[in-house]
């Protein structure tokens, strides 16, 4: 029961943020929307910033158990990865709204000198970039990428195209920001492929 009402509430709450501005919405208004009492608020949510992060992480612990159990699938590296990136697509295209409240707000609370919502985006987000790094760490060991430079340097990389793709070229076309294709950047980089390696260029310049 107690878990079928604090589920309604962030159902009310992403309702509520998803059609006002996060200022123009109240506790009492939630609890309006929830069916609940406003004191049943605070038994899941210290304040209103509270209810829209965890409102807006919602599902995002279960998200980075699956990518964990992806990583250790057996399978050719670049499948595995094509599944990886898809399942990470898939959340922030359904939780996108919420997310981008989030980071304005953060935005906010940092200017006002606040703890801020976008630390604590960052401080949840750790856990996805390691769940990454995790089967990044396979490819690295498989042969599949370069060891040159930290698996969560590479996981960041990773992470930083797929929210391009998301968030950025929204509207451009599938072609050119497909799965497949932020995959292939992140492998091959934007080099043709028959051209010579950087290193190699560089040892002719010189």
């Amino acid at each position: 029961m107690q878990k079928d009402k604090r589920h309604r509430i962030m159902q009310a709450a992403e309702f509520l943020f998803g059609t006002k501005r996060v200022h123009e919405v109240t506790l009492e208004q939630v609890a309006q929307q929830a069916d609940v009492g406003k004191g049943t608020i605070y038994l899941y949510f210290t304040d209103k910033e509270d209810l829209l992060f965890q409102t807006a992480v919602s599902g995002f612990d279960e998200m980075c158990q699956i990518l964990r159990e992806k990583a250790a699938q057996p399978g050719m590296f670049r499948e595995r990865l094509l599944r990886t990136c898809a399942e990470i697509v898939e959340f922030f295209q359904v939780r996108r709204p919420l997310f981008r409240i989030v980071l304005s707000e953060g935005e906010r609370v940092m200017e006002s000198g606040g703890p801020g919502l976008r630390q604590r985006w960052r401080k949840r987000r750790q856990t996805m970039t390691e769940a990454v790094s995790e089967l990044l760490e396979q490819g690295m060991a498989a042969g599949e990428l370069r060891t040159d430079m930290p698996a969560r340097v590479l996981a960041e990389y990773l992470l930083g195209l797929l929210r391009t793709r998301s968030w950025e070229l929204e509207g451009w076309p599938e072609s050119q920001r497909s799965h497949a294709s932020v995959v292939d950047l992140f492998l091959r980089g934007a080099t043709p492929s028959q051209a010579a390696p950087l290193s190699q260029q560089n040892e002719r310049n010189h």
